[in-house]
């Protein structure tokens, strides 16, 4: 099979002589019509270019629909293209949608373990000394999701938060990751024992975290 620009050269031709034949065709049916009114015999020119009309036709009839076909042919692959296309991202997205639903789960999994720990351990760490400023508020009813959208927000911004319809009026410079979170808590709490240790009567030992705890201040 020829390619669409080599049939569409061709049927141009095959037009073009069409128009030819169908103008001596037409002079050849006047030629036999005047024989026949003369009593003479016709010629066969005028069947003769019928047939080859005919053929002529055939000809074009047969390339049109080649050229149906390369077209039917292109689109389908076309579309076949279209389709792996969005298969293969499609394919790739879900991927993505499924480390999302994971991540998900073990959110949900993880918050509910970190709170119930916190409300289990606060009266421990608040009778250490520590200071719960940072976590407290994820023991309040009408608060308990500030840190976790505190934490939304700074693993993926407001956006990230708003697209959870979490509508808040916290914004990025005020996110906080839970493990800052604790961090803080966890640096009251070694601020109180080194406080303990400064009030040793072991001189060693108090010189040690009073040296400590003027560095500390030294670096705020």
């Amino acid at each position: 099979m020829k390619d669409k620009n080599d049939i569409g050269t061709r049927l141009s031709e095959l037009q073009v002589e069409r128009e030819r034949l169908m103008g001596e065709l037409e002079n050849a049916r006047i030629e036999a019509r005047d024989a026949l009114i003369a009593g003479q015999k016709p010629a066969g020119t005028a069947t003769a270019l019928a047939e080859r009309i005919s053929i002529v036709d055939d000809a074009i009839a047969e390339l049109e629909d080649q050229t149906r076909s390369i077209a039917e042919r292109t689109e389908r692959n076309n579309r076949r293209r279209r389709a792996e296309a969005a298969l293969d991202a499609t394919s790739k997205r879900t991927k993505l949608a499924a480390s999302v639903d994971e991540a998900l789960i073990a959110l949900a999994s993880n918050w509910n373990a970190y709170a119930e720990a916190l409300r289990k351990d606060v009266g421990q760490v608040s009778g250490a000394g520590g200071d719960l400023t940072a976590v407290e508020r994820a023991l309040t009813n009408n608060r308990s999701a500030e840190p976790l959208i505190k934490a939304l927000i700074a693993a993926g911004g407001v956006s990230f938060a708003r697209s959870m319809g979490i509508d808040t009026p916290i914004r990025e410079r005020h996110a906080s990751t839970l493990a800052d979170a604790e961090g803080r808590v966890v640096e009251s709490l070694r601020v109180e024992l080194l406080r303990i240790k400064a009030s040793s009567p072991q001189p060693n030992m108090s010189r040690e975290a009073k040296a400590e705890l003027d560095q500390m201040e030294a670096n705020l």
